[in-house]
């Protein structure tokens, strides 16, 4: 039995909402447990006197941030504090959420660090894909979930503002080795139970590329994965959304492998353009 947990990462955002709301649906689905993450860092911590968790609303909180002038230590106290009773809400809301175990962990450090640290006990990272910091510089796609796809060897799963239980996937598929083991990914796991899919392959069209293509979402449709297919021309990042819109997806899932032609897709600024475009949750296979 797989002992493994999902790790929800949340921050005093508007994103911790959605990440908790999509951590509830995949536990439900693979039938893991979750384990929602805080991570304090202490140069934020001291730079920062204002409470960002009014998606939770807790109202001690408000209480708590009357405090105006305190030591160093008494912040690191505060921050605790706030993070456990932010942390308590989100357990509640997964357990009424359908969570059948749900725990919480507070750490010191940088995000990724931690990931690092957790990696071998963690099934999937979910990420909000803006937080805090990245949300007061207006940045568009958030350095730490940047940082942490690039650094983590688990599947991460970058949700958006809102999250809605996804219906119908997009994969991205270009026929190499590793695109198949990504295939092969879908099939095993118990996250794309109930869903429909598509693969979609953009580039010059061969007879051969076709009948891979063909071959796949064959394969997952014999599985209970009813899947369909479509090969494309024309700029990878376009057709990709132009495939999320045109097959109704609402989530893309995309294999972030070291050798595969994707990689330039994945580690470039292509990948910044796509999830900067698209609010639907997205999903990075490793």
């Amino acid at each position: 039995m797989d002992e493994r947990k999902i790790v929800a990462c949340v921050d005093r955002s508007q994103y911790s909402i959605a990440v908790a709301d999509c951590a509830s649906w995949v536990a439900r689905q693979i039938k893991a447990p979750v384990e929602f993450l805080h991570v304090i860092d202490r140069h934020l911590e001291q730079a920062e006197g204002e409470d960002h968790s009014g998606a939770i609303g807790f109202g001690a909180q408000e209480n708590l941030m009357n405090k105006l002038v305190m030591s160093d230590s008494e912040k690191t106290k505060l921050a605790k504090t706030q993070g456990r009773l932010f942390l308590n809400g989100l357990r509640e809301r997964a357990i009424e959420d359908g969570v059948a175990q749900a725990d919480s962990r507070i750490r010191h450090g940088t995000l990724v660090d931690c990931l690092l640290e957790m990696q071998n006990d963690t099934r999937i990272a979910i990420i909000g894909r803006r937080g805090e910091t990245s949300l007061a510089s207006n940045r568009d796609i958030g350095r730490t979930f940047e940082a942490a796809v690039r650094a983590i060897d688990v599947p991460v799963l970058g949700v958006h503002e809102q999250f809605k239980v996804p219906e119908r996937f997009l994969f991205a598929f270009d026929g190499s080795a590793v695109s198949k083991r990504g295939v092969q990914t879908v099939l095993q796991s118990k996250l794309f139970k109930g869903l429909k899919g598509t693969l979609l392959m953009c580039g010059e069209k061969t007879a051969g590329g076709t009948k891979l293509l063909e071959e796949a979402a064959q394969t997952l449709t014999d599985s209970g994965i009813p899947t369909e297919f479509s090969h494309v021309q024309g700029d990878v990042v376009t057709q990709m959304l132009n495939g999320l819109e045109i097959h109704q997806a609402d989530m893309l899932a995309m294999g972030a492998y070291t050798h595969s032609p994707l990689r330039k897709l994945f580690f470039g600024s292509k990948t910044e353009d796509m999830l900067r475009a698209t609010k639907v949750p997205a999903l990075l296979l490793r």
